[in-house]
């Protein structure tokens, strides 16, 4: 039985090799894996809009954090405290104005209602 060796890889192919792996792990295309069915040129980062009802509903869910239920939570809610002055940034930015009587505007929230921008 005859095996044939296989010669090590030199230092050059090594940083050849593992610098195309990494192109190919953190590719654009791989960031936004999601097609655009209207477009089959590139990944689409659209999402569908919600009701205004959905974040309220998840900010009064997750508005009392005293109950046993959101305890796993409370990590979550002390890593948000690091975007807090951006979210009173963002509410004050979006703040109607006195003439306007209502102003419509896009909401990122995080899932456990930790905070919404």
């Amino acid at each position: 039985s005859t095996q044939q060796q296989q010669q090590p890889l030199t230092l050059e192919e090594k940083s050849k090799r593992w610098s195309k792996l990494q192109t190919k792990r953190y590719s654009h295309r791989r960031r936004f894996a999601t097609t655009n069915s209207n477009n089959n040129n590139g990944p689409s980062t659209h999402k569908e809009l919600l009701p205004p009802e959905h974040v309220r509903k998840i900010l009064a869910d997750h508005g009392d954090m005293s109950s046993k239920r959101y305890s796993a939570d409370k990590r979550i809610y002390l890593g948000a405290l690091k975007y807090v002055p951006h979210a009173v940034f963002k509410l004050l930015e979006n703040m109607p104005m006195p003439w306007e009587n209502v102003k419509t505007v896009p909401v990122l929230y995080h899932v456990t209602g930790a905070i919404s921008f």
